[in-house]
Order: C-alpha cells, then structure tokens, then sequence
C-alpha cells in the first residue's frame, strides 16, 4: 500500500491554534490541491480530534466513488451521529476503534458506519495498514491531525510527506504541529528527501519521500 500525507502547516509548525477550533491555514490553492491528493486515495484517514474540529466527510469534489473515511478512536468519545461526517451516504466509513469502546458508543455509530475494534488498548498504524488493505484500499492518505500523523511516523509508514507552509504564524506551546506524540530520540529520528518544491504566492508546496533511514 502507498501511504501519503498532506498537511498545511504555519511556519512555526503548527497545524491549527491552541484551542483547535476550525481555522483554514491555507488559500483556496491548497484547498484545491487537497482534492487533487484526494482523488488519488482508496482511503482516507483522520483521527479522533480532527474530526472533532471539522465534523465533515473527508469526500472528494463531484467524485462518482467517494474514498473510504477512515477515523482512528480508542472510544468515540465526544463523537456525534448528528455530525454530517455521519449523514452523508456516499461516503463509506470505517472507526477503528480499541475494546475500550463501550457498547453504548458503539451502538451510537453502528448504522452509519462499519465498527471494527482493534486491539490492544489503542489501535496502530500499522494495523490500520492492515485491516484497509483487506477492504482493497491500495492507497491511504493521512490527513492529521498530529496525534495520528504520530502513530505513522513513529513506524516510518508514511512514503511520502506533502506539506504546505503557509504565510502565518500561529503560536502556542500546546498548539497541535504536524506531528505530535512522545517525540523521536535522535537515533530514531526519521529522515526524508525533498522530491519537489513550488511557490504560489505566499504559500511553499514540499513533497518530501521516504528513505528509510533514521538518526
């Protein structure tokens, strides 16, 4: 499976402010360049606290088939079925949730999207890997927050890294950056290779790939 990312970051790194309440970083170039990616994806993943900030289907402009939306949660707390992430029909959803998960949150989501739980405590990364590629996902884009993009670069999963640095300054010791977690020791640090560069206006577009190497 090819596994990409695409983000938009600050230049001091962050991906939204401290609150993390719904805040566009990009112009409508990156926006257009998030449905482009999208198209390219069988699947989609976010995690828990982006899809507590948007709401909304990760769903691809006048697309016949919509990609898989993916949610990685060890327990849908703070998840609503009332949220059009879940109304909408043309999009297949998948949680992959932890044995955490109460029989009552469950039930909550168990219409509108299939339910699969992973275990131990917390699902991986690599076990989301997994249980898509049985569902025939042969592409999955990463699409945050940090927490998630965490649990794929820890495992050096991601093949390649698009970023967008865009012209604002955000701030904050707590505000979520493109990759969050317990952070890398320097001999585990992953190293990438620039693939590609271009400007729009204000905004710097990066492709970066994997090399495998770490440290």
């Amino acid at each position: 499976m090819k596994v990409f990312s695409n983000l938009a970051v600050s230049i001091d790194g962050k991906i939204a402010t401290v609150d993390r309440s719904y805040f566009p970083l990009g112009t409508p170039e990156d926006r257009r360049q998030m449905q482009v990616l999208r198209r390219e994806a069988d699947a989609i993943v976010n995690g828990a606290s982006t899809l507590r900030t948007f709401k909304k289907p990760m769903s691809v402009k006048g697309a016949k088939k919509q990609p898989i939306n993916a949610v990685v949660s060890s327990t849908l707390e703070g998840f609503s079925p009332a949220w059009p992430f879940f109304k909408d029909a043309s999009v297949p959803r998948v949680l992959f949730v932890s044995p955490r998960a109460s029989a009552k949150r469950l039930k909550l989501f168990e219409k509108s999207s299939e339910i699969e739980v992973l275990k131990p405590r917390a699902p991986t990364a690599l076990q989301v890997i997994r249980a898509l590629e049985k569902r025939g996902v042969r592409s999955l884009l990463v699409e945050g927050g940090g927490g998630i993009m965490w649990d794929f670069v820890s495992e050096d999963l991601i093949d390649e890294y698009h970023v967008t640095v865009t012209p604002r300054l955000v701030g904050g010791k707590d505000a979520p950056t493109l990759v969050d977690g317990l952070g890398l020791k320097p001999r585990d640090v992953v190293n990438v290779r620039l693939v590609q560069s271009r400007v729009v206006g204000d905004e710097l577009y990066l492709i970066y790939a994997k090399t495998g190497k770490r440290g």
